[in-house]
């Protein structure tokens, strides 16, 4: 089935305090993507991140991202926590253009805070029930719920700093005695982090199902490796490689490759997959049948790191000087299939994919991606980015989140370059953004992704990541809703390379 989509993560929405939200943007973007004939809505995670804003080193691989609930939405519902009045003193971002994480941090868990002890003091019937509605959501998320809201606020409130290593003994390893000590210490604090989990995920679901209704899938992504600063790291050191006192001798990274000449040195903890395995790669299973509750299409990251991945030593500055390692393999996989039949998953194969890395996709059976922006080398003519060389078992992007927009990366070839990229698609390069994205439509790839920068032909400013530099990624936003023509526009195109959804087509 061939299918259309957009990748546009929910913080580059319009919103309150500096962010985006999964309130009414959120389902203004859904009805637009309804409108322009799109079946796929892409995200990058959607995990708790530092005020940096970082989807992929998160606190959690299980919790959600709470700076993106919508406080409008707590006014209009049917419990009235919060009031009109309370949203007020909004605090106006400097530069609306970019998030501001931190800003809209404070300001939301500040009237989060002030949502539960209204409901905490309330008597009021229907007050009662929305308790018993988030009762049940903590014993039915008590696996993650109970020793993620203590590590979030322990990080908050222990003298030593947010980083659980430098943490007294008895907390850095789990002793029971002071676990409890610190559960009654803290249990107000620990009691609203877990309704604010509660809070985005009645409004996700909520999300959710305006998107089902439309015909529009979400699609997730599940980064490969966690934080070490991480509740996961710190409640399954079992399942990680860490010395005694909780730290790493190696880390994880990428060689040298076309983002950085240095590779990347990522920092991540890396996994002792025997021990996975010995479980039946539980932590794994239970990490993916949470994000298939949020999604229903989830790109794994890294892919090639399950077949094998790059290990540096911790004491290194760059990447440059590691090994690579054997990952799980297909028994990995084997697991996965077996445990969630259904669960729809993409491989993110981009990076040194080797004949094994390929032979693995094949073997699980996921489509992997294809990205135009890397398909124009002259000396390299069938490079399997090229628009000639994809095949349907395969996702097409002009660009991902690490990539230029299509603008900004035209704008940085030179003229030898563009004039292959001309004479490669037949265009003139005059509006080489629908240009690159009406190839990207003609694909044979089953699927299409596009970015919401490319719609608004925006240039580098609007790009989102830059791989391998650690500060000023993450914050574009849109400042202006989509012109319903770009709809018009981009469902033509959609439709006239047969990827718009059955029941939307002129003739159903």
């Amino acid at each position: 089935m061939r299918r259309s989509g957009i990748l546009l993560h929910p913080t580059s929405l319009l919103g309150r305090a500096g962010i985006g939200s999964i309130g009414k943007p959120a389902r203004d973007f859904l009805q637009f993507l309804s409108d322009a004939g799109q079946q796929v809505w892409q995200m990058l995670p959607l995990v708790p991140t530092d005020d940096g804003g970082c989807p992929y080193n998160s606190t959690s691989a299980l919790a959600a991202n709470t700076r993106l609930i919508d406080l409008d939405d707590l006014c209009d519902d049917p419990y009235r926590l919060l009031s009109l009045e309370d949203l007020k003193y909004a605090p106006i971002p400097d530069h609306p253009e970019r998030a501001e994480f931190k800003m809209a941090g404070d300001y939301k868990n500040e009237l989060i805070q002030t949502a539960f002890a209204r409901l905490v003091d309330s008597t009021d019937p229907i007050h009662r029930k929305l308790w018993q509605q988030f009762e049940s959501f903590c014993e039915e998320n008590a696996d993650w719920l109970d020793d993620f809201a203590l590590f979030d606020t322990l990080q908050a409130k222990q003298p030593e700093g947010p980083v659980w290593t430098t943490w007294p003994k008895g907390l850095r390893d789990r002793d029971p005695d002071a676990l409890e000590a610190a559960r009654d210490r803290f249990d107000d604090e620990i009691e609203w982090r877990k309704f604010a989990q509660f809070l985005f995920h009645r409004q996700w679901a909520a999300l959710k199902a305006r998107a089902t209704e439309l015909g529009i899938k979400i699609m997730g992504d599940v980064p490969i490796f966690v934080s070490h600063n991480s509740v996961d790291v710190w409640a399954h050191r079992d399942l990680f490689e860490l010395d005694e006192k909780g730290f790493p001798g190696f880390v994880s990274g990428v060689p040298p490759d076309y983002f950085s000449p240095e590779g990347q040195l990522w920092g991540n903890p890396l996994y002792a997959w025997p021990r996975h395995a010995k479980t039946g790669y539980a932590w794994w299973i239970s990490r993916l049948r949470a994000m298939n509750k949020l999604a229903d299409i989830v790109r794994l990251d890294h892919f090639r790191g399950f077949e094998a991945f790059w290990r540096v030593a911790s004491t290194e500055k760059t990447a440059i000087n590691g090994e690579w390692v054997k990952g799980p393999g297909i028994e990995f996989f084997r697991a996965v299939k077996k445990a969630l039949p259904d669960l729809e998953i993409i491989a993110e194969d981009l990076g040194i994919v080797t004949p094994a890395v390929e032979k693995l996709r094949k073997d699980a059976d996921f489509p992997g991606m294809r990205v135009l922006e890397f398909g124009f080398p002259i000396d390299e003519p069938n490079d399997h980015h090229a628009l000639h060389m994809h095949t349907p078992d395969s996702v097409v992007y002009c660009g991902t989140h690490d990539n230029d927009t299509i603008c900004g990366w035209y704008d940085s070839l030179d003229e030898g370059m563009r004039d292959h990229v001309r004479r490669y698609l037949s265009i003139d390069g005059r509006d080489i953004a629908w240009q690159l994205m009406r190839a990207a439509e003609s694909s044979v790839a089953d699927l299409c992704i596009l970015t919401v920068q490319d719609i608004f032909c925006y240039g580098t400013w609007a790009r989102m990541n830059v791989p391998g530099v650690a500060k000023g990624n993450w914050t574009w936003r849109m400042v202006n809703t989509i012109p319903g023509w770009n709809a018009d526009r981009l469902r033509e195109l959609t439709a006239l390379y047969g990827r718009l959804p059955v029941y939307n087509s002129p003739k159903a």
